[in-house]
C-alpha cells in the first residue's frame, strides 16, 4: 500500500483530517513516531485495526458523550424512581468512584 492510501485510511479510522489533527486528537498512535515514514504509517494503521478489533477504539470525546448520557440516564430513572437530587448526586458519585477501582454493569446498579 502506497503511504498516501496509509494515511487516508489511518485518518478515516481516527476520524482525523490530517496529520495536526492526529496528532493533537490522538497522540498516543503518534507518539515517539516519525510520521514522514510509511513505516511509521504501517505501524500506526496496525495499532488502530488491533485497538478497533478489541473494541478500544474510542476518543476522549467519545466517552465524555457517554459519561454524559449515563448520568443523564441515571437523572431521569432517579427522577421517575422518587429520588431527590443529592441522592441522585449521591448515587453519580458512587458510580464515578467504583469505576476507577473496576468495570461497573448496569445490572448490578
Amino acid at each position: 500500500m502506497k503511504m498516501q492510501a496509509l494515511k487516508q485510511e489511518v485518518f478515516s479510522l481516527t476520524d482525523t483530517q490530517d496529520t495536526k489533527q492526529l496528532r493533537k486528537e490522538r497522540p498516543e498512535l503518534a507518539q515517539g513516531r516519525d510520521l514522514r515514514y510509511k513505516k511509521h504509517w504501517e505501524e500506526i494503521l496496525a495499532q488502530v485495526n488491533a485497538l478497533r478489533e478489541a473494541g478500544l477504539d474510542l476518543s476522549l470525546e467519545d466517552l465524555e458523550a457517554s459519561e454524559a448520557m449515563l448520568k443523564q440516564s441515571l437523572v431521569k430513572v432517579g427522577r421517575m424512581s422518587g429520588l431527590s437530587d443529592e441522592q441522585i448526586e449521591t448515587d453519580w458519585q458512587r458510580i464515578q468512584l467504583e469505576s476507577q477501582f473496576s468495570d461497573i454493569h448496569i445490572e448490578a446498579l
